[in-house]
């Protein structure tokens, strides 16, 4: 049976590489020093400007993109907003598609005051499948996160909460949106992720792999938090995936602790997968 590709999504570089501290192809050339063979790509790295340079870059490290991680605000009450959210979205799913990967994540949108959450889920999920009727024939496809708070944002996303989360996810489940299923986020909210996992684990397309310890929002060297990696893995081996684990690589350790996060994540694929 295949196994899973490990991709590293650096969130903790993502203000030092806006803030301009440190570039895209800086970061990209750090990469094979880890032995990763994919990357994860924050939208906000990317332009019409830098994305030629960028592809270039990627061609002569031998590496792949897992996915380009977006945060569109589908939820926003304004239909121009929303409208405008979409069309940008279909820009950054042309880019994924010229990177050679095949997924964008899609977040759910902000939680804005006085919406009604049941006009904020419609919303939200008219907005999804609209987008992978655009990106599907290009071969991308959306993938809908469980997830917290971008780094750009000011409010939490209207899926933070599980039942959110899967209010939305049960509108796009007959269609061919799919899922980025981020391990550590139920953590935040006392929810089991093994369970979470479980009813959308056949729409799952791409893995965050983070770890962090009950109600934290910092992240944990994996295996240091209270991720239970082991079951979660069980239950995708089961259903047979082989898509990516993209270390959400976020914890306050540096370099080294992610060196740690890729060795524990990798013995764990190894055993799991090996037997």
């Amino acid at each position: 049976m295949a196994k899973p590709l490990l991709a590293w999504m650096p969130v903790r570089l993502i203000h030092p590489i806006l803030q301009g501290q440190m570039s895209v192809v800086d970061w990209l050339r750090r990469a094979p020093d880890f032995g990763v063979q994919a990357v994860e790509i924050y939208h906000a790295f990317l332009s019409e400007a830098n994305l030629s340079q960028v592809k270039a870059e990627l061609d002569a490290l031998g590496l792949r993109v897992s996915q380009i991680t977006c945060a569109p605000d589908f939820t926003n009450p304004d239909p121009a907003v929303r409208a405008a959210e979409l069309d940008a979205m279909k820009r950054r799913v042309e880019w994924a598609a010229q990177l050679g990967a095949d997924a964008v994540r899609t977040t759910a949108g902000m939680v804005h005051n006085n919406v009604d959450p049941n006009d904020a889920a419609k919303h939200a999920a008219e907005c999804l499948i609209k987008l992978a009727e655009y990106a599907v024939p290009c071969g991308v496809y959306p993938c809908y996160e469980n997830h917290y708070k971008d780094r750009l944002w000011t409010r939490e996303d209207f899926s933070f909460l599980p039942e959110r989360f899967l209010q939305i996810f049960e509108l796009i489940e007959p269609t061919p949106v799919r899922v980025n299923f981020d391990f550590a986020n139920p953590l935040m909210t006392g929810t089991d992720p093994v369970w979470l996992l479980k009813r959308v684990v056949h729409k799952v397309h791409h893995v965050h792999a983070g770890d962090r310890l009950p109600g934290e929002y910092q992240h944990s060297v994996l295996g240091e938090g209270a991720v239970p990696f082991q079951p979660l893995l069980q239950v995708l081996k089961a259903h047979g995936y082989a898509g990516y684990l993209s270390i959400e690589d976020g914890q306050p350790r540096g370099d080294d602790g992610f060196r740690q996060s890729l060795a524990f994540l990798q013995a764990q694929v190894n055993a799991i997968w090996n037997t």
